[in-house]
């Protein structure tokens, strides 16, 4: 059995493309989660997924509960012990009020990894000083939409769709120096055609289930 930390936004919380705000109940790291059983990986995912949540930055706006890096670590001892936590964000940190490259939104999730790596969330003892293993996902570039003038959401997120295309090689950079696996989300699935922030509820299936079979690839369960 392998205990699982998904920490995320509101793409792993649910919350999809028909503007409801209700969260999908067959939500990705769900299908992620049956899929690693139905492969005969027995596993328990905890979910920290919280809409609005960025890599490192303070929201002026929504609060400041909603910086990750303020958290992960809290997160991480709290649900401990953990055999992997899998991170995906960076969506958030492309609002035009932050102002950030996909360079600067690389770095949040540097610091999110730092954390990690000094924290003991693995081992079956409290005093353990083990840490859990990491997997970074990059989120898929934004959909088109996103900079139809016409969008009701267009001055939120003003000049996002282009960065959005840089933010994998940037992850790939980040996480290359610091030697985490690194899955790009956009191999699977893309943002929806109707609301370019979020997800259809088929590409959540369409992710949890790809996930469930990428992940005894890339690291030693």
């Amino acid at each position: 059995m392998i205990n699982i930390l998904i920490f995320g936004d509101s793409n792993s919380w649910g919350y999809i493309d028909d503007g409801t705000g209700i969260p999908l109940s067959s939500r990705w790291p769900i299908i992620f989660s049956n899929s690693l059983n139905e492969i005969g990986i027995k596993n328990i995912v905890k979910e920290d997924c919280l809409p609005g949540r960025t890599t490192n930055i303070d929201d002026g706006e929504d609060g400041k509960h909603l910086n990750g890096s303020r958290i992960f670590k809290s997160s991480l001892l709290s649900h401990s012990p953990l055999d992997l936590a899998i991170i995906m964000l960076g969506t958030n940190d492309l609002k035009a009020r932050f102002h950030r490259t996909a360079k600067d939104i690389a770095k949040g999730i540097e610091d999110l990894i730092n954390i990690s790596q000094h924290t003991y969330s693995s081992g079956l003892s409290w005093h353990d000083e083990k840490t859990t293993q990491i997997i970074i996902i990059a989120p898929p570039p934004l959909g088109s939409k996103c900079s139809d003038t016409n969008w009701h959401n267009y001055d939120e997120w003003i000049n996002a769709f282009d960065t959005s295309q840089n933010i994998f090689l940037c992850y790939q950079e980040i996480c290359s120096k610091k030697q985490i696996p690194l899955i790009n989300s956009n191999d699977f699935i893309r943002s929806s055609d109707e609301d370019p922030i979020h997800w259809s509820a088929e590409s959540h299936a369409i992710f949890g289930r790809n996930l469930a079979l990428e992940l005894p690839k890339i690291i030693k369960l």
